[in-house]
């Protein structure tokens, strides 16, 4: 049986092979017989929403598994060995120093140089758009059957850009590859006469798509952030960098996301005090975040695609969104929002 969660909204963000959080937390909601009526994306986000947009909804879930069961590294084998907390973190520097070194198969490989051309890229990423043409269908994207925002920035003017499947636009393999332009790793691409490249350079959880003429009635909220904006004391150079790394995105998506929320609340507010009448109900927004164990959370870790990492990925997102189904309609949470996750349980 369902639960009643209204028009559930999927705003997914960027991190590379961090999607797989992503993908476990729609798998939870699957299983559970709820279907968003509306997925935003930057990047990876953009990657995960089109393979779900795109699939019939009993071929949803095969087919994110297709898309993060598949990359495999040159460090990759035997990564589901129990492993002592040092040697696991060990582990996963090897696998991010393969993915940089050799890739991630069906997602990028590295891009031979040309010495007498431009710059494009470090990374090639044709073997992600043979991938997402195998599995998404985008008749169906642009059919309507799930309303599809894909998020993007213009490299010249810095300006977001946000194609919309309910406002006309067409999507296409072009856009979702544009959005996973972050440079220098990652090339933009040209679509209409701008260099359009990653959406996370300006909003790595486009919030600001909710803007974009939203369902009426009650919304359900899932921000799906890849970094978390609270965690621990750094003790070490590398807790440093990957404190500052989880920072820098992390309260770029919640500085948007509240800003949000007061903005939404003020309109009704006045909305309600011009007709005389109570405020209608604000949209409950939740917000979830990978949280790497400590041995896991390498300052390269968007770049770690051994199996233990993305299956651990993958059980984080399901524990998460469970959490948050299990908070949903709490009145301990009424006065919140946005509503923040913090399951606590064993992932690995």
């Amino acid at each position: 049986m369902a639960l009643n969660v209204p028009s559930p909204v999927l705003i997914l963000a960027g991190g590379v092979g961090l999607g797989a959080y992503q993908a476990g937390a729609f798998a939870c909601l699957a299983e559970r017989d709820i279907t968003p009526v509306w997925l935003a994306g930057s990047s990876i986000g953009a990657v995960n929403a089109a393979v779900i947009a795109g699939a019939a909804h009993e071929d949803r879930i095969t087919h994110l598994t297709t898309l993060w069961q598949k990359p495999k590294t040159l460090t990759s084998a035997g990564a589901q060995v129990a492993l002592p907390d040092p040697l696991r973190h060990a582990a996963n520097w090897a696998t991010a120093i393969g993915t940089r070194l050799g890739g991630a198969a069906g997602h990028f490989y590295p891009r031979l140089a040309n010495p007498f051309g431009n710059f494009r890229s470090f990374y090639d990423l044709e073997p992600l758009r043979q991938q997402l043409l195998a599995l998404v269908d985008f008749e169906r994207l642009n059919g309507g059957e799930i309303r599809l925002t894909v998020a993007a920035t213009d490299i010249e003017s810095g300006e977001l850009v946000l194609f919309d499947t309910a406002r006309g636009d067409r999507i296409g393999i072009d856009h979702l590859l544009a959005s996973c332009g972050f440079l220098p790793e990652f090339a933009p691409i040209e679509i209409g006469g701008r260099l359009l490249g990653d959406g996370g350079l300006c909003a790595n959880a486009p919030i600001e798509a909710l803007l974009l003429d939203p369902p009426d009635g009650p919304m359900t909220v899932l921000v799906l952030d890849l970094f978390a904006r609270d965690g621990r004391r750094p003790a070490t150079l590398e807790d440093a960098i990957t404190r500052k790394n989880d920072l820098t995105f992390a309260n770029q998506t919640w500085q948007r996301l509240e800003a949000y929320c007061r903005e939404q609340d003020l309109l009704r507010r006045l909305a309600a005090a011009q007709a005389g009448t109570k405020p209608a109900e604000s949209p409950k927004v939740f917000y979830l975040s990978y949280r790497a164990e400590p041995a896991d959370a390498i300052s390269d870790k968007t770049y770690d695609y051994s199996a233990r990492s993305i299956s651990a990925r993958w059980r984080a997102g399901v524990a998460d969104m469970e959490a948050a189904l299990r908070q949903h309609g709490s009145a301990a949470d009424a006065r919140a929002n946005p509503i923040v996750i913090r399951e606590p349980t064993a992932r690995m």
